[in-house]
C-alpha cells in the first residue's frame, strides 16, 4: 500500500541519475543522467498494520519523444514517445 508521496525539490523540475539492473550472468547496473525530471518519494505501507515498510523513489521523465516506440516503458504501459 502507498502512503505518504512528496516530490523532491519540491516537486520542480530537476537533474536525476537513474540506475537499473541489467540482464547478465552477474549484478550489473546501467546508470545515466537524465535532464529534464520529476522525482517523486513515496512511504510503502505494511497493509495490516499501517507501519512503514519501505521507501521507494519514482523519476517521471518529462520528454519522451526521442525514444524508441519498442523501449520496454511504452510497450508495458502502451504508450508512445511523445505521449502523456
Amino acid at each position: 500500500m502507498i502512503g505518504s508521496v512528496k516530490g523532491i525539490n519540491g516537486g520542480e523540475v530537476t537533474k536525476s541519475v537513474s540506475c537499473h539492473q541489467s540482464l547478465y550472468p552477474y549484478l550489473l547496473y546501467y546508470c545515466h543522467s537524465v535532464p529534464k525530471v520529476r522525482v517523486y518519494e513515496a512511504d510503502i505501507i505494511d497493509v495490516e498494520s499501517k507501519e512503514r515498510i519501505n521507501r521507494g523513489v519514482a523519476i517521471c521523465h518529462l520528454d519522451t519523444s526521442a525514444w524508441s516506440p519498442d523501449h520496454g516503458a511504452f510497450v508495458a504501459l502502451g504508450s508512445s514517445p511523445g505521449e502523456n
